[in-house]
């Protein structure tokens, strides 16, 4: 009898769950759970942010535009010297404004002698569709990090398996003669579960350690961090 009777019961259970998994099973067909993830839904971007189009699209070849023609710059200078000394005003090319620190000669950069070409440290010509060669004079640890795709831009497919990678030059973002950019919009910033406005609330902040703080036989800061004797 008692073998009958556990056995009863276990079949009572097992009905019992069917039913209660089923019942649930209903609930969630007729009223399914909408999730509420912790993200807020993404915006949309302006154009602007994801625009790889190159800052600036310079020639990257000796020649200048004048009433319609077109002119390779040895076509000019090569029928009249110019003076080696160029700390002077400018009589042709005045659309030139040299803001580039404390490079302020032409012939820091262009080649005295072949005008379709820019110049090393040691005179020789640097070919002019190389303008990263002629900054890396100057800017070496910039150029090492362009290099390894760390500065400036690098346009396609880090996989070069899957695409073509195009880096951009120097001077397609820095104008050579004003390289330093303009204060910049930043883009809007990612949306992620530590993100958000966090809440307006005391913190620590460490001492000064120039700041010698008042302590028995020692010095202390004053407000503007020069030590005075301390009070006894």
């Amino acid at each position: 009898m008692s073998g009958t009777s556990q056995s009863g019961h276990e079949t009572l259970r097992t009905i019992l769950v069917s039913i209660t998994f089923l019942a649930l099973a209903c609930v969630l067909l007729a009223l399914p759970l909408g999730f509420s993830g912790p993200l807020p839904q993404p915006g949309d971007l302006p154009a602007w942010v994801t625009d790889t189009t190159p800052v600036r699209k310079p020639a990257l070849e000796p020649v200048i535009e004048l009433i319609g023609y077109s002119y390779h710059c040895s076509d000019c200078h090569k029928l009249f010297p110019s003076p080696p000394e160029t700390s002077r005003k400018l009589t042709q090319h005045t659309h030139v404004v040299l803001n580039h620190g404390i490079n302020t000669r032409c012939f820091n950069c262009h080649h005295i002698h072949d005008r379709d070409s820019f110049s090393d440290d040691l005179g020789n010509s640097i070919p002019y569709d190389q303008p990263q060669v002629l900054c890396a004079k100057c800017h070496g640890l910039v150029y090492r990090d362009w290099q390894h795709g760390v500065h400036g831009r690098s346009n396609g497919y880090w996989e070069t398996g899957r695409g073509p990678m195009a880096r951009l030059k120097c001077i397609e973002c820095h104008d050579p003669h004003q390289p330093a950019f303009a204060p910049m919009m930043p883009g809007p910033g990612p949306n992620t579960l530590r993100m958000g406005t966090p809440p307006a609330g005391a913190h620590e902040v460490d001492p000064n350690p120039l700041q010698l703080r008042g302590k028995a036989g020692g010095t202390r800061g004053s407000d503007d961090g020069t030590p005075q004797e301390a009070h006894r």
